[in-house]
């Protein structure tokens, strides 16, 4: 009878001793997603307004002379000897090469290949003396380096959107400050149906003729100036079929939708419900949720 007492005693020992530890264990837990709730997150925001930005179309190609031509012979022959070397200038009529015209039977002196314009010698096709030379194969090129032009091939979709006149800038590919600005000189009233593109000619000054033929350049077609909300690109989030901000609602970080547009420098347009002054969070985004506690330090645009 003793022992029977004493077990059950031993037992509601344990089963209290149960209850405390697993009281302690959800003491522990609560507390614990107490103070996350009230966790406080370190953000940057900017205070939005709307600024005018270009929208563009962004194309790449090589830097021509305006004009730029090949030179080809008048008479079939042999190829005797260049007159100038690649790089040279020379003038309209001054002469490139010469040919021995080489027919059986008959005399001839030197037949010069003359320079159709003036310009940079960018190109010379023979060098061996006896090498072979038809009138439809070009002996030398030239570029007038006083001007330049660009040809890009544009989609359809974006030929709708191209005029002739629209200002665009020229860029080194490999070094964006060297640039210059020019405008659309053509585009084409048809599209190529082999291809759906057409073939869009940029052209430009060549100031103090920064730009050098042959470079790749990026082109950058001003279509129109639109006043609108842009934002750091950074500060968009994406979510399974749509992309979000943080504002700052009184401290409290609170998920927006938003509709984004062009891009322009690393920073890219917005729209939805914004107004003047709304604080969008930049940097710290990605570790806050909806609702989250923030703590907030305040950025520029740097446009």
């Amino acid at each position: 009878m003793q022992k029977e007492k004493v077990k059950k005693i031993a037992k509601w020992i344990l089963i209290v001793l149960v209850v405390l530890i697993l009281f302690s264990i959800l003491q522990s837990i609560f507390k614990g997603a107490k103070k996350f709730k009230e966790n406080i997150y370190n953000v940057t925001a900017v205070k939005i307004k709307k600024y005018k930005i270009p929208h563009t179309l962004n194309f790449q190609g090589i830097i021509e002379g305006d004009p730029q031509v090949k030179v080809y012979s008048q008479v079939p022959g042999k190829f005797v000897k260049n007159n100038v070397e690649e790089g040279t200038f020379v003038k309209k009529e001054e002469v490139i090469a010469y040919i021995d015209r080489d027919m059986i039977g008959f005399k001839y002196e030197l037949a010069p290949v003359k320079a159709p314009i003036s310009g940079i010698v960018t190109k010379l096709y023979y060098i061996d003396k006896g090498d072979s030379i038809s009138p439809q194969f070009p002996v030398a090129e030239i570029a007038n380096d006083e001007n330049i032009k660009v040809i890009v091939n544009a989609g359809q979709d974006d030929i709708l959107k191209i005029k002739k006149g629209q200002i665009a800038n020229i860029f080194y590919i490999n070094d964006p400050a060297i640039s210059m600005q020019g405008e659309v000189f053509s585009v084409p009233p048809v599209v190529d149906k082999d291809i759906m593109a057409g073939t869009v000619v940029i052209k430009a000054q060549n100031k103090g003729r920064t730009m050098k033929i042959g470079m790749s350049a990026n082109v950058e077609i001003i279509l129109e100036e639109v006043e609108s909300y842009i934002i750091p690109e950074r500060a968009i989030l994406l979510g399974e079929d749509y992309a979000f901000v943080y504002i700052n609602k009184d401290n409290k970080a609170e998920m927006v939708k938003v509709n984004t547009g062009f891009k322009y420098k690393g920073y890219i347009e917005i729209s939805g419900p914004f107004k003047d002054g709304e604080e969008v969070i930049v940097d710290g985004n990605f570790k806050i949720y909806n609702g989250a506690n923030i703590k907030v330090e305040y950025i520029n645009l740097n446009l």
